[in-house]
Order: structure tokens, then sequence, then C-alpha cells
């Protein structure tokens, strides 16, 4: 498991959830104590929380900003690229691969599987947390799937892998992040690549919620790489990433973000990007 998923582990003791799940149960708010001690993020507003539209799960139908430009949305340019790109000795400009969203914990299973993926039960339970906020990640969740796609948001760590095993169709799973952000914005030449030799892939996409939460999707015809990095002038490493590449993009809407910044059409050609430190890919485990 990756370490930025492991730091995302519940400190709650078995006591505290049995108190907490009881405190859902019956409705109660919960105080800013329990927020504290179960590392959440309560009182964020929209501003504080920084949220980045993930442009990667983006675009969905009725999107409000959808007719704007690529440079009106301040999209980066090098969000997507074509599988091209991916030869030993290409010099590529990596894109942001900061990620803006506060440090919080997973729920324990027990006490996420109550909370329902509404605004107003959401913001009943987490007061100190803006609606604004919490909206904008319901309308990842709550949007229809694209022709092929199976997707969810996973409320603990217990519910994404056992949606991952469930789309994956296997009990033994091997999960896969970037390395780190180094290089983001910067030009580096590509040394190795991989190929990981599976056509069944789910990619998690962390979200914002008060706790840790991610949408999750897996779409047919991907394929996954591990992509090692290294300076153009010393050959010095820089780092190890994570990119998927999706081979039909047919069924994506046309007003995708990727269609912009590949000057593509859906179903002209292949679109891939850089997975960041807090994305997760799910690949059966056939050893």
């Amino acid at each position: 498991m990756p370490k930025s998923i492991l730091d995302k582990l519940s400190p709650l003791t078995q006591n505290d959830c049995k108190y907490y799940t009881s405190m859902i149960s019956n409705n109660v708010k919960l105080d800013s104590k329990f927020c504290s001690i179960a590392k959440l993020a309560c009182s964020s507003s929209l501003e504080d929380v920084k949220v980045r539209r993930n442009i990667y799960v983006d675009e969905y139908q009725n999107n409000p900003s959808s007719s704007l430009s690529v440079d009106q949305r301040n999209e980066d340019h090098f969000s997507f690229f074509r599988l091209s790109v991916l030869k030993n000795g290409n010099i590529v400009h990596l894109p942001n691969l900061e990620e803006s969203l506060p440090d919080r914990s997973f729920l324990p299973p027990q006490i996420a599987s109550r909370i329902p993926l509404n605004t107003q039960e959401i913001a009943k339970l987490f007061p100190g947390t803006t609606k604004e906020t919490i909206e904008h990640t319901l309308f990842y969740c709550n949007a229809a799937a694209i022709k092929g796609e199976v997707k969810s948001c996973p409320k603990s760590l217990e519910e994404m892998i056992n949606f991952s095993k469930s789309a994956l169709g296997g009990k033994k799973l091997i999960s896969l992040s970037s390395k780190s952000t180094e290089g983001s914005n910067t030009e580096v030449m590509i040394k190795n690549i991989k190929k990981f030799n599976s056509d069944r892939i789910v990619a998690c996409h962390e979200v914002f919620l008060p706790f840790a939460a991610y949408f999750c999707h897996s779409l047919p015809s991907t394929n996954l790489y591990s992509v090692d990095l290294v300076e153009t002038k010393t050959g010095a490493p820089v780092n190890s990433l994570v990119a998927i590449c999706h081979m039909d993009t047919s069924p994506f809407p046309a007003n995708h973000v990727v269609f912009k910044i590949l000057k593509l059409r859906p179903g002209q050609g292949e679109a891939c990007h850089w997975f960041t430190q807090i994305d997760l890919a799910w690949i059966p485990n056939t050893e």
C-alpha cells in the first residue's frame, strides 16, 4: 500500500468507533472533538480547501463550466498527452503534480457507511464545512457514468478496496501511485517505461469531503505504465510516475477538456495523463 494511503489510516480506537457510530445513527451532529481525534477537516471553506477541479473525471453532463475554454479555466495544457510521448529519451514537460487538499484521515467503515453522499446530510453532520465545497465533490460522485464506465465514490479505504475487487473480478489486488511531486512544471527525460500486463484497471482520484474520500472508476481499453524520469542534462533521477492511457475516447463527452487540450474529437485518438501522489491505480494481482 503506498505511503500516501497508509498516512490516511484512521487513528480512532475501537471504543471511539462504537461511540461515534452511535451518535451518527441517532442523527447527532459530530463535534469538533471528533474532528480533531479522527484527523478530519470539518471547518474548511472552498477558499481554504482550494479545490482544483479534477479534469480527469470532469466534464460530465450539465457541468456549468463546460462551455469555458481551456485558458478561461486555467487548465494545465500538459495535463493530457498522447501515447507516442512515452518513449525512452523523450523530453516531456510535467504538469503541476502538487495537490492542495488538506490532510484528512479515512473514517472507519462502520462510521463511513452511515454517511450518505448527500449534501444536506453531510452538511448536517459536519456543520463547519461549506455546502459549496461538498457539492463540488458530489457533482462527480452523482454524475451519470459514461458508456462502459463503472464508478463509485468510496468513503473509506475498505469501500475502495471492495469496489476495486468487484470491478476487477479478483480477490488479490496491487495498488500503485506516483512516487512524489518532484519535477512538477519542469522538463524531464523519460528513462524507463514499464507497461503493466492488465486490461482491467481501477483509477481512484482523491476528492474533498471532511474525511478522506475518492472518486474511483474503471474504463475499458485502458493501459497503465510506470515511468522513470531523469534530469535532461545530468541524467540524475527525478521521479517515478504512474501514467494511464485511455485508448478509446469515443465514450467521452464531446465537451471533455481532453479534446480541447489534445485538439481531438471523441474516438479520434488515445488520451494519457500522469497520476499525482495521492491518486491510486488498482490492478489484479495474478501471482
